[in-house]
């Protein structure tokens, strides 16, 4: 597993290694709880391994060319860690609330297969091709996407770990 994924489950499981069912379903009013950002995740995931399967089986890339704008957003994302909050989530990638008690171990599921995916299509494309569109930030390279998704989980964890927080500090004040 590349090093990017790796951190992204080190860093889910130790966030959540001792999670209740409070913390899973608590969220601020209109936003996200820790399992729907997990469901999120795991959708964007899927996506971009599916989109890769596509680029895959149609042996080309499935991308436009990067613009100037493409790639001062992927630099800024990819290159410099930073997440723009206040995007909303394509429908693709909008969670549901669909999966239930085993949402940890698809999440994993799902980052494994991103991974595998985008090391295959890296392998058979070379590792300068962009492989597919991100819908924001153009098209990615195989070591974008992982940067991509590296940057984004850590977004979301932070969500996750505030989320956290506060349900034990309303645990402690009461």
């Amino acid at each position: 597993m590349s090093p990017h994924s790796e951190h992204i489950r080190k860093k889910a499981e130790r966030l959540t290694h001792d999670f209740s069912s409070e913390q899973w379903q608590r969220a601020p009013e209109g936003k996200w709880s820790a399992a729907l950002i997990f469901e999120h995740l795991l959708l964007t995931f899927s996506a971009t391994t599916k989109g890769t399967l596509k680029t895959m089986k149609t042996g080309r890339p499935y991308c436009r060319e990067a613009t100037w704008r493409d790639r001062m957003a992927t630099f800024i994302v990819t290159d410099l860690g930073f997440f723009p909050s206040g995007k909303k989530a394509t429908q693709q990638t909008s969670p549901t609330g669909q999966f239930g008690e085993d949402l940890l171990r698809r999440f994993n599921d799902a980052l494994v297969a991103m991974d595998a995916t985008l090391a295959d299509a890296e392998h058979r494309f070379g590792s300068r091709t962009r492989l597919l569109d991100h819908p924001i930030l153009g098209p990615l390279t195989a070591e974008q996407w992982r940067r991509f998704h590296r940057v984004h989980a850590d977004h979301h964890f932070r969500q996750v770990a505030a989320r956290a927080k506060q349900t034990t500090l309303t645990k402690a004040a009461a």
